[in-house]
């Protein structure tokens, strides 16, 4: 099964705003239903503001790690390209 997660939490996010929406003008709802709605669209907008973060890290990440290589080639032999890289294994490791 494949699941376009994009889309889903798309569906989910317009849900969220109209039953905020619908509970913030229906004069009877109550105010708890109110603060529900709006504190479920808040969890949602911070959980997809985290994740927008981590994606745009993960992708500098990325850059920064084919820009390294690309560098290490051009500039060192394969033996100091080799010793470059245990070294930066073993610093992330610790």
């Amino acid at each position: 099964m494949n699941i376009n997660l994009s889309e889903k939490i798309d569906v989910h996010f317009h849900r969220l705003e109209n039953l905020a929406e619908e509970a913030d003008t229906d004069e009877n709802e109550s105010f708890s239903s109110r603060a529900s709605a709006m504190s479920a669209l808040t969890s949602i907008i911070r959980e997809l503001t985290k994740a927008q973060a981590e994606v745009v890290n993960m992708e500098r990440l990325m850059k920064v790690e084919k820009k390294t290589i690309e560098v290490l080639k051009k500039y060192l032999s394969e033996d100091e390209q080799e010793q470059f890289l245990d070294e930066l294994e073993a610093y992330i490791d610790a």
